[in-house]
């Protein structure tokens, strides 16, 4: 056959069109594809998934057969884009490793909703992001935990507390008003510890500076005090710190209320023979405040929130207890127990300052057996949204104190209403006039 110039260009020219139009399917053919369509997974009988959680670092495998077959058809749903941009992108939520018997077959990495890393290379999900919920709810169908994720998970109270089968005592101190109840009744000290067996434990695997506890629980044997356990505040009832680590409940909150209600109530008795203990109560004379007075004499207003109470302490550098007799004691102008409030800031009406977490000192609370009660002290519950004044003593403990004790404190009732004990009430958009 003869081609003339004409004839050879036009040839070139289909040619060239030709391959486009090849070239063209088969990168929308890969930048469509799947996960699975990435890999030779097609190839091989998939025999177990090797699973690890991103967010909490547990890990296992998945050798059900039926579970694995679901994963794998829920990542073939998702058309995957090859990134221009190949960089680290740091956290995963789960790292999915695929083997036959003869070994691995790939790696797909769920990055978040959108991104999957198959086997080294970042791809951008087409279409409809990925849900992660089901594939969690499918992970956590299938998956065995390896032995040292076991081993940090359903965890009971009893295998934390140390000298569990041995307690001869147990008391719950309310950190908020510091009364507490005490057990000594072998019966119900097993009940009480059979009871919190009932909720399953998992090391919580993050690092968490909680501000503050809502109860105290002490555990103790014949040779004195062995355990302790608290229940987290601020919106963390699922949290339980048992000797210094922290823990999350899997499953419902533990409602200590209910056990401190059901303990008998402290008395002396209950206290170290030789050792009685203080009790004080402080009275003085208040000035009356109104809202003008309260705004001008308070370094900082906010709207919070009651997150927690710390374990009362004395004046003192260590907190201990002065180095005097009760006689020789000045209770109320040179020696006194001070407990601390944890109080989230919702807002800052007066004067904001650059954090989102507070300590409020009150005076009076209760270190071992010793007890001070201060008559006019603000009352505070967990949970409850406060309007509150306060002072900044610079430099000073305590650095944050209510101003004119219980006038200084208010319950909001509603987002634009706050209302004293004595019933005085505060107009939140009255009150940021007042401030100016």
């Amino acid at each position: 056959m003869n081609f003339n110039g004409k004839n050879t260009g036009f040839l070139i020219v289909i040619l060239l069109s030709f391959a486009v139009l090849i070239s063209g399917c088969v990168s929308d053919r890969i930048n469509n594809t799947s996960a699975i369509g990435l890999t030779n997974i097609d190839d091989f009988t998939i025999t177990e998934i090797s699973v690890m959680n991103g967010m909490s670092g547990e890990s296992g495998t998945i050798e059900d057969r039926t579970t694995i077959e679901k994963l794998i058809s829920l990542l073939d749903q998702y058309p995957l884009e090859k990134m221009d941009e190949q960089m680290d992108l740091g956290g995963f939520r789960y790292s999915l490793d695929f083997y036959s018997d003869s070994g691995k077959v790939s790696r797909t990495i769920i990055m978040n909703q959108d991104i999957v890393d198959v086997d080294g290379v970042y791809y951008q999900v087409n279409g409809t992001p990925i849900n992660i919920t089901y594939v969690q709810g499918l992970i956590e169908s299938g998956i065995m935990l390896d032995e040292n994720t076991a081993q940090k998970t359903n965890l009971r109270m009893s295998s934390l507390i140390n000298n569990s089968s041995e307690i001869t005592k147990i008391s719950i101190r309310n950190g908020f008003s510091q009364e507490f109840s005490v057990l000594e009744n072998a019966t119900k000290i097993e009940e009480l510890i059979s009871d919190l067996d009932g909720y399953p434990l998992e090391e919580f695997p993050r690092d968490f500076l909680f501000n503050g506890y809502q109860y105290n629980i002490s555990f103790y044997t014949d040779s004195g005090h062995v355990s302790q356990a608290r229940t987290m505040g601020s919106n963390m009832d699922n949290l339980v710190q048992v000797n210094g680590v922290l823990y999350e409940i899997a499953g419902p909150s533990v409602d200590l209320k209910e056990f401190e209600e059901s303990t008998v109530s402290s008395s002396n008795s209950a206290l170290p023979s030789g050792n009685e203990g203080m009790k004080m109560d402080v009275s003085a004379s208040m000035e009356t405040l109104s809202i003008d007075d309260l705004v001008s004499q308070s370094d900082i207003i906010i709207i919070g929130t009651v997150t927690g109470a710390y374990p009362s302490r004395w004046n003192t550098r260590g907190g201990q207890k002065p180095d005097k007799s009760n006689d020789e004691l000045d209770i109320g102008t040179e020696d006194m127990i001070y407990t601390d409030i944890g109080v989230h800031v919702n807002k800052y009406l007066k004067n904001p300052l650059d954090t989102g977490d507070l300590q409020i000192t009150i005076e009076g609370g209760t270190v071992g057996n010793d007890s001070i009660w201060v008559e006019d002290n603000p009352s505070f519950e967990y949970g409850e949204n406060i309007l509150l004044f306060f002072k900044w003593n610079m430099g000073e403990d305590p650095a944050f104190t209510v101003t004119g004790g219980y006038q200084g404190k208010f319950t909001m009732i509603n987002d634009t209403t706050a209302v004293r004990g004595d019933g005085v009430s505060v107009n939140i958009t009255e009150l940021t006039g007042i401030i100016g």
